[in-house]
């Protein structure tokens, strides 16, 4: 795969296409397991002294630590697409100014 910084903007345009499909199917998965979440809580909130106490706990479960590979996964992505999105702006500007 190519560099974001050699691709053309209609090749930058389809992968910012292509991320932001990803950031949607993570986006999906997230709301699934913040169900686990809320269910985990329900289930376990008693036996904690406070409600961080209880996301820590969450967070040694399979779910938790899936959700939060997922976050970090969606702030990647985001982080691309906007990058994508300022080189498509900058190259619509010189283009502008090349007339």
């Amino acid at each position: 795969m190519k560099d974001i910084l050699d691709m053309n903007p209609s090749e930058l345009a389809q992968h910012c296409l292509e991320l932001s499909e990803l950031y949607a199917k993570a986006g999906e998965l997230s709301v699934k397991l913040q169900r686990s979440y809320a269910l985990f809580y329900e289930t376990h909130r008693s036996e904690v002294k406070s409600d961080s106490a209880l996301e820590r706990k969450f967070e040694l479960t399979e779910d938790g630590l899936a959700l939060m590979e997922i976050r970090m996964k969606m702030k990647t992505l985001q982080s691309k697409i906007s990058a994508i999105k300022t080189l498509l702006r900058v190259a619509e500007n010189e283009n502008k100014n090349q007339w």
